[in-house]
């Protein structure tokens, strides 16, 4: 167990920060875009939460997941080390498969490298362990910047959409600090907030059929990342991408009919590829398989619940329910609003952890409802539900809000578990706020 930082960690550490700002300054995408001006600040951004993540687990936490990873990944450099003509089978077999390995002090690892997941990301960490010479803070920082990739084009495909709105969406995407504290580290969740992330640039490549074959071949990847990580996150975001492609490629069209004609077709088309898409990927998700679904999310919010109950964790609670149509419609106003918008300062708050996150979900409560007002109800939920991209945005932001909200029970996992949806959400109200309010102001560009 890593509980302390070495010399060299530290050192490298220097080293490999002053060699990512030297690469960002060196290859930083042209100020001809006025978005690319928040590339420098995003890359120094990073770089602090990164660290600000490792010690707070090193000397807060004091423990963690992300701990399990890292020593998973020396656990590999161990083992390809003592047998280097293994190296295929200790990348790519499954663990039970796996023979002929060298005990070493991480040797107690074997139980858990047994979980796909646990495998899969101590594997994908193998790489930036070794080039960091199995430090935890060095590793750290280099596999921020790296998952960090998937965020800026999140950002950068937005702003070719709304380039008016690139200071909005910085704040709101890439300066926002949960997604800035979960969305960097040695976690699962930086990894899959990549692969949606990188996944819906591809996406806007479909739309606009560039670049489809590299778009293809990492979109593949990406399902496949969080098919073993985290499979519950693409039963809400590959439908609601599904439906703004066919929305952007419909719209496309000038004349009435031919974008009828179009919505018709692709809307079958998606439809079913993506009914056999879903089925495929609960085939492929085990416990997390859709049949799952309702004992997963009982699984949960059971176990969110007694560690609140018995060891003082930050817990909430919705009050008792049944996992079924009514009980979730029922109960779905307060599960968005708790994802979003609490913990409250005053009444949720035990620790400084909360406290930073309170502290945030104020500010975003206040920003919602000063939208709501400066557009107005009706006007809000018409473009909610008819603008190609909000549509698409809100629809997943709300409904994986809701998701997460419903299961988590426990403030400090629903900060982590929510970050794929806060990007989509104040992206949504950044344009909900352009359209309905900025946009029909006289003069304005």
């Amino acid at each position: 167990m890593v509980n302390s930082i070495a010399y060299l960690d530290i050192l490298l550490s220097i080293i490999y920060i002053l060699v990512i700002l030297l690469v960002a300054r060196v290859f930083r995408p042209k100020k001809t875009e006025l978005y690319n001006s928040f590339f420098l600040k995003y890359v120094y951004f990073k770089i602090v939460f990164a660290i600000f993540f490792a010690l707070i687990y090193l000397f807060y936490f004091k423990g963690g997941d992300t701990f399990l990873y890292f020593n998973g990944s020396v656990f590999f450099l161990e083992q390809i080390a003592h047998n280097p003509g293994n190296i295929i089978n200790l990348l790519f077999n499954d663990f039970d498969s796996l023979r002929n390995l060298a005990y070493t002090k991480n040797q107690y690892l074997n139980i858990y490298l047994r979980s796909s997941d646990t495998l899969l990301t101590s594997r994908i960490l193998i790489p930036f362990t070794f080039l960091c010479f199995k430090q935890y803070l060095a590793t750290t920082i280099l596999f921020t910047v790296f998952t960090s990739i998937g965020l800026w084009k999140l950002y950068a495909t937005l702003c070719k959409i709304y380039p008016t709105l690139y200071k909005y969406f910085a704040f709101g995407i890439l300066f926002y600090p949960t997604i800035g504290i979960w969305g960097s580290g040695i976690l699962k969740d930086p990894i899959t907030l990549m692969c949606v992330a990188l996944t819906f640039s591809c996406f806007y490549n479909f739309s606009n059929a560039k670049r489809l074959i590299p778009s293809l071949i990492i979109v593949s990847v990406a399902i496949y990342v969080c098919l073993i990580l985290k499979p519950y996150i693409l039963y809400v975001f590959l439908p609601c991408m599904l439906l703004w492609l066919q929305n952007r490629i419909s719209s496309s069209f000038k004349s009435t009919a031919s974008k009828v004609l179009m919505a018709t077709v692709l809307s079958s088309v998606f439809l079913f590829s993506g009914f056999f898409l879903m089925q495929s990927i609960s085939a492929s998700a085990g416990k997390y398989s859709l049949e799952n679904v309702e004992q997963i999310a009982e699984g949960f919010q059971s176990w969110h619940t007694y560690l609140a109950e018995t060891r003082n964790q930050s817990g909430y609670s919705l009050g008792k329910f049944e996992f079924n149509a009514q009980g979730i419609f029922q109960k779905s106003p307060a599960a968005f609003f708790v994802t979003f918008f609490r913990p409250f300062i005053f009444t949720d708050v035990t620790n400084l952890s909360l406290a930073f996150e309170a502290i945030q979900s104020f500010i975003l409560l206040l920003a919602s409802v000063y939208v709501f007002l400066k557009v107005g109800v009706f006007k809000f939920f018409r473009i909610a539900l008819f603008n190609k991209n909000v549509s698409a945005f809100f629809l997943f932001a709300v409904i994986f809000g809701i998701t997460v909200g419903l299961t988590s029970y426990n403030f400090g996992a629903l900060s982590r578990y929510k970050i794929p949806a806060l990007p989509f959400y104040t992206a949504s109200l950044a344009i909900i706020y352009y359209i309905g309010y900025l946009k029909p102001k006289k003069g304005y560009a």
